[in-house]
């Protein structure tokens, strides 16, 4: 039995626990959240037991085991930094993939990844750590996803795109293939995305055109 911890407890942890509770092996011990109105209640019921200064209390108790409930809607920072700060406490990162997903067996899945239901990932896709590949995304063939991004909720990558870390593709957002997004860009919703994206802008429209800068 893997006794697991969950860091940060808004509406992507409800999907993550969700997903972990399929697998019989996983005991969810508990979230953390900065949010002390949260502490003491409990989200899809699993209790809030504090903040983020737990966790040496926790790995002291046996509890080596985490993952990241705290989703990224267009900026990765804090989900990077959270999943970072349980590195450095020397939790080891859970990935949870939903039985409903479908993933190559060529395919590379990175650390603490979180695939949820009806995502394909399709043959040679590198997945990087801490990577979020939402609800009815499409990763075809070849494309390579940096840690930290997150491709929404029915996002479709062609095959051989490259999406740097920390960047976002939207919900309903394409992208061509080969097409190279740069790290920390945003793909807004329903963009559809036929040259490459540079580095911390954001890209909207069909076909997708620069709006501004996305500082991090």
């Amino acid at each position: 039995m893997t006794s697991i911890i969950g860091i940060g407890a808004g509406g992507h942890a409800k999907v993550m626990l969700e997903i972990l509770r399929i697998d019989p092996g996983c005991r969810l011990v508990g979230l953390l959240d900065r949010n002390r109105e949260l502490w003491g209640k409990e989200i899809a019921g699993v209790p809030v037991l504090g903040g983020d200064e737990l966790l040496d209390k926790l790995r002291a108790e046996g509890i080596h085991h985490a993952f990241i409930g705290v989703g990224s809607a267009g900026n990765s920072a804090r989900r990077q930094k959270l999943y970072e700060l349980a590195l450095s406490h020397g939790f080891q990162m859970v990935p949870a993939i939903h039985p409903q997903a479908v993933i190559s067996p060529s395919a590379r899945i990175g650390a603490g990844v979180a695939i949820m239901a009806g995502a394909i990932i399709n043959a040679d896709a590198q997945i990087g750590d801490n990577v979020i590949i939402n609800t009815g995304a499409i990763v075809e063939h070849d494309c390579i996803i940096g840690n930290h991004a997150h491709i929404a909720t029915g996002a479709l990558l062609a095959g051989g795109v490259r999406i740097g870390n920390g960047s976002h593709v939207g919900i309903g957002a394409s992208v061509r293939q080969c097409v190279k997004i740069g790290c920390h860009s945003i793909v807004g919703a329903g963009a559809s995305v036929i040259r490459d994206v540079p580095d911390q802008v954001v890209v909207v429209g069909v076909p997708a055109r620069r709006l501004r800068e996305n500082t991090p």
